[in-house]
């Protein structure tokens, strides 16, 4: 009896693993719009944002807690084991480095409003995120200043934060300096 029960936890603990060669294969409609070569820029990167954080806001999108019209679409047919094979495909991602030309003086700039910020207290001390909190370094400049314009004007919900989002300033100095970090 007790191999019975020893077995049947193995297989379901194997069975509760995500797959990140499953999720790779199911994350090629995800890339589309979220790599670095999209013009748009509107779609953040994937690449080694933190597991947790990508099933929370997938999960988030597939049910309308996130509102946004193309990823609800593009994640409606998606099983919650699905979500989290993509989800780990991309945490198992080196991040994209080098992307991003980034001003100099914008990067300078922004270094000061991000201290004054504390944002290193939540996204870690190299911005590459930690478990329900995602990934800023080398993230894309254009989606940053309107995520950071977003939660200036309340259309998108970021826990309290010692400076509110209205009275940081130069969200493009900000984004650039995100951009620019490894």
């Amino acid at each position: 009896m007790r191999r019975v029960l020893i077995a049947c936890a193995l297989l379901m603990s194997t069975d509760a693993l995500a797959d990140a060669k499953a999720g790779e294969k199911n994350a090629q409609l995800c890339l589309l719009c979220h790599k670095p070569g999209n013009v748009m820029g509107l779609a953040p990167l994937l690449e080694a944002q933190p597991s947790k954080y990508l099933v929370q806001a997938t999960t988030e999108y597939k049910t309308g807690k996130r509102p946004d019209p193309f990823m609800k679409t593009n994640v409606a047919d998606l099983s919650a084991r699905d979500i989290k094979d993509i989800a780990d495909y991309f945490a198992s991602r080196a991040p994209m480095v080098g992307v991003w030309s980034a001003d100099p003086a914008k990067v300078a700039a922004g270094a000061k409003r991000v201290a004054e910020s504390k944002c290193a207290s939540c996204h870690g001390p190299t911005f590459a995120g930690t478990d329900e909190v995602p990934r800023l370094a080398g993230q894309k400049p254009v989606y940053l200043r309107i995520q950071l314009e977003a939660f200036a004007a309340g259309r998108r919900a970021h826990p309290p934060i010692e400076i509110p989002f209205d009275r940081i300033g130069d969200f493009e100095a900000i984004a650039h300096y995100f951009a620019a970090a490894r």
